[in-house]
């Protein structure tokens, strides 16, 4: 059998870096991940524009890197919902700069995309938490603006949102008509079980963390139309946190031998769902 992680992210500055992290999760059965930026504070950068720009470049050169040990990748570059939070809360940054900032680094991985350095823009989104309104404005006006650049380039977004169920995804199902976005390139990222079970009925592609309370119950009450991610972040300061890449395949086979799901179900999870989303050659 074969595993994907839909959703990860290396820091080789201080944490693991991708090289340890693709020889292990490839020695177990891993054969595609998507691999997505960090904040620049996770590298030690600056959040400015030359802070941000090193951060994607460092990005791109880890997706090289996992490239060369073997893996089909995706990669990706955001501005992170918490950072334009972080910027505006604790820095008191002005809105207009803060929004200037994103445009340019918005600019940055558009012109990445086309180059074919850059597979799509990720994350970006709303935060999940409570926060000042002009935070949750300026992540909603940078997500248009996101949204509307994938469906120019024709790549992928990854998108961070609140656990909202049903008023999450008919949102976001609401700009796909409005914006006349691909549905298919629209994904819902780190989704719990009731947001999950809405993008189902919507049609939007999403992923859902490798928990193992998780997907045991997403395998019994879900079609196999979704991927699953670690969403490792690579902090040593926060071990596993959310998961490591290799917890999404053990927990997987785990399942498996537990007879909660076979061989099929997760074929489709973890290939076939892949190369529609994504589209790489299968292996």
């Amino acid at each position: 059998m074969i595993f994907a992680d839909a959703h990860l992210h290396s820091n080789p500055v201080s944490g693991l870096g991708i090289e340890k992290i693709a020889k292990r999760f490839k020695s177990l059965g891993g054969w595609f991940m998507a691999l997505v930026s960090l904040p620049p504070t996770h590298y030690g950068l600056q959040q400015d524009r030359d802070g941000y720009v090193k951060a994607i470049d460092i990005t791109i050169a880890e997706c090289r890197k996992a490239r060369s040990l073997g893996l089909r990748v995706a990669c990706f570059a955001g501005i992170h919902p918490a950072d334009l939070e972080k910027l505006l809360t604790r820095h008191m940054a002005d809105p207009r700069k803060v929004l200037e900032l994103s445009e340019y680094v918005l600019r940055e991985i558009a012109r990445r995309c086309q180059e074919g350095l850059l597979d799509g823009i990720g994350e970006i989104g709303r935060p999940h938490y409570t926060t000042r309104p002009e935070a949750f404005v300026i992540n909603e006006l940078i997500m248009n603006k996101a949204l509307t650049l994938a469906k120019d380039l024709n790549v992928v977004v990854h998108l961070h949102l609140e656990q909202g169920g049903i008023v999450t995804v008919m949102d976001i199902n609401q700009r796909v008509e409005t914006l006349r976005l691909m549905k298919g390139k629209i994904i819902l990222h780190h989704l719990d079980y009731k947001t999950a079970r809405e993008a189902v009925r919507y049609g939007l592609p999403f992923t859902i963390p490798a928990k193992y309370p998780l997907l045991k119950h997403a395998f019994t009450h879900l079609e196999p139309v979704y991927m699953i991610e670690s969403d490792y972040i690579d902090d040593p300061k926060r071990p596993g946190v959310a998961a490591y890449p290799w917890d999404v395949i053990e927990i997987q086979l785990t399942l498996l031998k537990e007879g909660v799901v076979n061989e099929e179900y997760l074929y489709k999870l973890n290939v076939d769902n892949i190369v529609t989303v994504y589209g790489v050659e299968p292996p």
